[in-house]
């Protein structure tokens, strides 16, 4: 179903929470920030890692704020030189479900992006296994739990080679909200 802003202004208002590590923290905006079509907020874990974003204290206030969709993007501070794609790729599916199941909301997961400095890996080898997580993810989610690139490149990169330019934080936040409107077949004519 589209409808245009209009309609959707008369609709209860949407919350998305954006869930994940320091990309989250460095989105261009103050929390909350409201939009014609949703309300969204950032829970952000600078350092988080799929294996301990349940310990952390945004968690908790993100399963508080029920949203309707999450957003996570997590998994690129989970890469390593042991890791394996398909056991991350497993680890991140099982989050969003248990996201799904706690809160009753969609939870969109969003690509792990290249980096061109990764922590005590090569830029090869980080690259080699996100490509590979990436793609285990689009090929084993299925209609409840979803996957979508985040449309990031290298170039999208900051300085230190591992965080987003302003640009490039500015391109993800412009994602993510396209994101949400095409998930709810918002159509703002």
């Amino acid at each position: 179903m589209q409808f245009s802003t209009s309609q959707a202004s008369s609709d209860p208002v949407k919350k998305v929470g954006i869930l994940g590590h320091s990309y989250v923290r460095r989105l261009p905006f103050t929390s909350p920030l409201q939009l014609p079509w949703f309300e969204v907020r950032k829970f952000d874990s600078p350092g988080a890692k799929v294996s301990n974003i349940t310990q952390r204290s945004e968690w908790m206030r993100c399963m508080e704020y029920r949203p309707d969709i999450v957003l996570l993007v997590l998994g690129g501070n989970d890469i390593n030189v042991d890791t394996k794609p398909n056991e991350l790729s497993h680890k991140i599916k099982d989050l969003a479900l248990l996201i799904e199941e706690l809160t009753g909301a969609d939870c969109l997961i969003l690509s792990i992006e290249p980096r061109l400095q990764p922590r005590d890996i090569s830029s090869g080898q980080y690259n080699t296994i996100t490509r590979s997580v990436n793609r285990l993810l689009g090929r084993m989610l299925d209609s409840k739990s979803r996957f979508r690139g985040s449309g990031l490149q290298k170039e999208d990169l900051g300085y230190d080679g591992v965080h987003l330019s302003l640009e490039g934080n500015q391109k993800l936040l412009k994602k993510l909200i396209d994101i949400c409107k095409y998930f709810w077949g918002i159509n703002d004519v």
